[in-house]
């Protein structure tokens, strides 16, 4: 599943292609995901995409004509651009946009069929993780609210903080010291500032590393770099053997040395 480092770079690099490009037309392919195609067509074709923006785990694409619209990936969804007959390969398409005056389409498509498209989406309530409005305090402040819940339970729920997934939470928990498999409140006041400090830091540092391996990627994933969620890797670069658990119902990985507060 692409996480908020990816999806980052998957902005910057359709801004690239086909932002401010005129969409000459829509195709709706799976109505089961869009059911309303003539109503998406409607806002979508003539106008342009004046910016795209990740918000939590989704891109949102800005239109001129002050509409939008939202992807959320989910675990196989992907992105493509390239020409008709390329386009025309693309198996289990949801939604194409025609950049006619650069012979290009704009797909989104998912095997899986999980893929969310979504038109004038309603915002959420939660910060994004890397927002001025994910503050300490708020930090801080929800992990006492929630002091019973696992904490990477706790950091991957969406409604409390949007943007980590299962991968990048267990890297800020190794940066942070701390074993995925500890309480939120008994987490002392200290090791918070530190876990805090660990998303954005981690975060910054996976958005570097992609773009200097895969710094055209518009779909996918990339991991390779990754220091403990990494299933090529039996021990970190520092020795410690890799743990690997199920955890808040998701493949966990993280070392004894982490410290586990229960």
């Amino acid at each position: 599943m692409p996480e908020l480092p990816d999806l980052h770079i998957f902005s910057e690099n359709l801004k690239k292609r086909i932002l401010d490009k005129p969409i000459s037309s829509v195709t709706v392919y799976n109505t089961r995901k869009i059911p309303t195609p003539d109503f998406y067509r409607q806002k979508i074709t003539g106008t342009s995409i004046r910016d795209i923006v990740r918000d939590g785990k989704e891109l949102f694409f800005l239109l001129a004509n002050e509409n939008c619209f939202s992807v959320h990936l989910m675990l196989s969804g992907k992105f493509f651009i390239g020409n008709q007959e390329e386009a025309e390969k693309i198996k289990s398409k949801i939604l194409g946009l025609d950049f006619e005056i650069i012979n290009q389409i704009f797909v989104i498509s998912d095997i899986q069929n999980l893929c969310k498209v979504s038109l004038n989406p309603k915002p959420s309530g939660a910060p994004d993780v890397m927002s001025k409005k994910f503050t300490f305090a708020y930090f801080s402040g929800g992990i006492k609210r929630n002091e019973w819940r696992n904490i990477k339970s706790l950091l991957i729920d969406q409604s409390f903080a949007r943007g980590i997934g299962n991968a990048y939470v267990d890297e800020i928990l190794w940066k942070a010291d701390i074993s995925p498999e500890s309480v939120s409140g008994k987490i002392p006041d200290e090791k918070l500032r530190d876990l805090y400090e660990a998303i954005p830091f981690v975060l910054n540092d996976a958005i570097e590393n992609i773009m200097r391996i895969s710094p055209d990627i518009i779909s996918g994933e990339e991991r390779s770099f990754l220091r403990v969620h990494n299933r090529n890797k039996e021990f970190t670069d520092e020795g410690d053997k890799i743990i690997v658990k199920t955890i808040a119902e998701k493949t966990t990985y993280f070392t004894e040395k982490q410290k586990k507060y229960t």
